[in-house]
């Protein structure tokens, strides 16, 4: 199973009550906030419009966002709001770097696979989810999976006795992710296979100093410094 760059995060055990309990979908623009706890802590919010998906730590402005308007050919920006600047990647970028995902993975936080691979558990904190709980490549899960949008109201995971957990805590309204998506359009961009080419430039020696990208091996890292191409828990 690949997993998102960013969800290198991951999360350990489940699922106490959540007051979060979504019954219907939204339309058009919409996205939910998490929390972090445990071994580590910080937001994600998770944006979506559309064919597009991205996922943005408000904290160091970093988001990864993707678009499928052509499914068989995904774009992806690494976008980084202190610079107003993103650095975008096409499909023939995506499969240099080793970097296969779909459409289904990304909306769904890439949970809809485990539920292939845990278990169906009793649970009553929301009646529009369900809970799934098991291992899976030596990481203990816990997931509450809301039916209603798809995606994770609760995610857990324990590995080598550490835990994390994500846990949604609200919607996120059209016009928040609307003005986001936006503002991002309008950043200055860098095509990814011009970096190498652009290493004067203040930003990017900065981002190819700090692993953010790179233009050599592996080209690009995600927001804890591991390589984009190297997909794991």
């Amino acid at each position: 199973m690949k997993i998102l760059p960013i969800l290198l995060f991951l999360f350990p055990a489940i699922v106490s009550a959540t007051e979060f309990c979504p019954s219907n979908r939204p339309t058009d623009a919409w996205g939910v906030s998490y929390q972090l706890s445990g071994d580590k802590q910080g937001t994600l919010l998770l944006l979506r419009q559309q064919a597009q998906t991205a996922f943005y730590n408000p904290q160091n402005q970093i988001a990864e966002w993707w678009r499928f308007d052509n499914p068989k050919h995904p774009q992806f920006s690494r976008v980084f709001g202190e610079a107003k600047r993103r650095i975008d990647y096409y499909a023939g970028d995506l499969r240099t770097l080793g970097v296969q995902v779909s459409q289904a993975e990304i909306e769904s936080f890439t949970s809809e696979h485990l539920r292939q691979v845990l278990t169906k558990v009793p649970q009553s904190s929301c009646a529009t989810a369900e809970a799934y709980e098991g291992e899976y490549q030596q990481v203990h899960y816990q997931l509450l999976w809301s039916t209603t949008l798809g995606l994770p109201l609760v995610l857990e995971t324990e590995v080598g006795g550490k835990v994390s957990r994500w846990q949604a805590q609200q919607l996120l309204t059209n016009d928040t992710v609307k003005q986001q998506l936006q503002q991002w359009q309008r950043y200055q961009r860098t095509d990814f296979a011009d970096v190498g080419d652009n290493e004067q430039d203040p930003f990017l020696a900065k981002m190819i100093n700090q692993g953010f990208v790179e233009h050599s091996e592996h080209a690009a890292y995600d927001s804890h410094g591991h390589p984009l191409g190297n997909h794991g828990h």
